[in-house]
C-alpha cells in the first residue's frame, strides 16, 4: 500500500466518482481506476459500489477512509517538521483569504512579511470564509480566515478585525437618498453577490427567511472589479464588507437599519502540526493586529 493510492482513494470519494478524482489530480481516468483495484486487491476487500453514474462506499469502505485520512495527515505532519529543521530559508506559507480581506487588509502585512522573510514564498488561495473553513477542516489549508462566530470545536483561532456589512450602490440609484437600508428594500432590488461559500450567503438567506421575500439574484461572480462595475453602472447592488469600497470606486453605501457585523479571526487547525513557515506566517500577522490595537 502506497501513500499515493490513499490520496487517489480518498480524492475519488470526495469527487463521487472515479473521473471526477481523475480531472481533479490531472491523471488519466484508467490510472486512477487502475489503482483503486490493486488497492482492493491488497485488502482483499471491495471499497466502492461501483455505478455508472459515480461510486459510493461500501460498509468498509467507509471504516477505510477515516484510517486513509489520518495516514495521509501524520505523513504530511512527518514532512513538515522536517522541513522545519531547513529553517526559514525557503518554505511555503498557504493561507485561506476571502477576496476583499485579500485586497485591502492583507497588503500591507503580507509586504512587511516578505520583507522580513525573503525565501519564503506566499500563496495565498482566494475563498469564502465558509469554504475556507471547510478546507481547514479538510486539511486542505493549515491557516484560513473565517467568521469567529463560524469557529469549530476542532479549530483554534485568533481575532483579526471586526467589520461592518454595508449595501453597495451607484451613486444615482433610488436608494442611495436614504440613510440606512431595511431589508425590504435591499431585497427589493437586484443584486450582485459572490458564489456560495461566502459569508454574504449567510446574510441573505437571514434577511430572505426573516422578511419571506425571495431575494432577485441578477449577476454571480467572484471578480471584484467586476462587482464594483455592475454596481457603479445601476444593474445591481450588493452587500460588502466597508473596507473594500474606495473612495475612487465611485460607489454609495448605505449601513442596513439592523447593522450587519462580522468579526473575523485567523484559524488552524488544533490536532495538526503546521510547517515552520505557516507558524512564522501565523505569528507575524496575529503581533501585527495585536500592535494596531495597543
Amino acid at each position: 500500500m502506497e501513500l499515493k493510492q490513499l490520496q487517489y482513494f480518498v480524492c475519488v470519494v470526495e469527487q463521487g466518482s472515479i473521473s471526477g478524482a481523475a480531472r481533479r489530480l490531472d491523471l488519466a481516468q484508467p490510472a486512477i481506476s487502475a489503482s483503486m483495484k490493486k488497492l482492493e486487491s491488497e485488502l482483499k476487500l471491495p471499497l466502492f459500489h461501483r455505478r455508472e453514474r459515480g461510486v459510493s462506499l461500501t460498509h468498509e469502505g467507509q471504516a477505510f477512509l477515516q484510517h486513509a485520512r489520518q495516514i495521509l495527515t501524520q505523513a504530511n505532519d512527518a514532512k513538515l517538521l522536517m522541513q522545519a529543521f531547513e529553517g526559514l530559508d525557503h518554505g511555503e506559507v498557504q493561507v485561506g483569504v476571502p477576496s476583499m480581506l485579500g485586497s485591502y487588509f492583507l497588503p500591507p502585512i503580507l509586504m512587511a512579511f516578505k520583507h522580513q522573510y525573503p525565501g519564503l514564498s506566499v500563496n495565498v488561495v482566494d475563498s469564502g470564509t465558509r469554504s475556507i473553513r471547510q478546507a481547514l477542516m479538510d486539511g486542505d489549508l493549515e491557516l484560513g480566515v473565517v467568521a469567529s462566530n463560524d469557529v469549530l470545536p476542532e479549530l483554534a483561532s485568533e481575532r483579526l478585525l471586526e467589520e461592518e456589512m454595508v449595501v453597495c450602490m451607484a451613486e444615482d440609484h433610488p436608494l442611495a437618498g436614504k440613510e440606512t437600508i431595511d431589508h425590504t428594500d435591499f431585497l427589493s432590488c437586484e443584486l450582485v453577490l459572490f458564489r456560495k461559500g461566502y459569508y454574504h450567503y449567510s446574510l441573505i438567506e437571514k434577511i430572505s427567511q426573516q422578511e419571506k421575500i425571495q431575494p432577485t439574484i441578477a449577476f454571480t461572480t467572484n471578480l471584484l472589479p467586476l462587482t464594483k462595475a455592475i454596481i457603479r453602472q445601476g444593474y445591481a447592488i450588493c452587500p460588502m464588507w466597508k473596507i473594500a469600497v474606495q473612495q475612487e470606486d465611485h460607489i454609495v453605501t448605505r449601513p442596513f437599519t439592523e447593522p450587519f457585523v462580522i468579526e473575523l479571526s485567523l484559524a488552524w487547525r488544533k490536532d495538526t502540526y503546521l510547517s515552520r513557515a505557516n507558524q512564522t506566517f501565523r505569528d507575524f500577522v496575529l503581533n501585527a493586529v495585536r500592535h494596531d490595537h495597543v
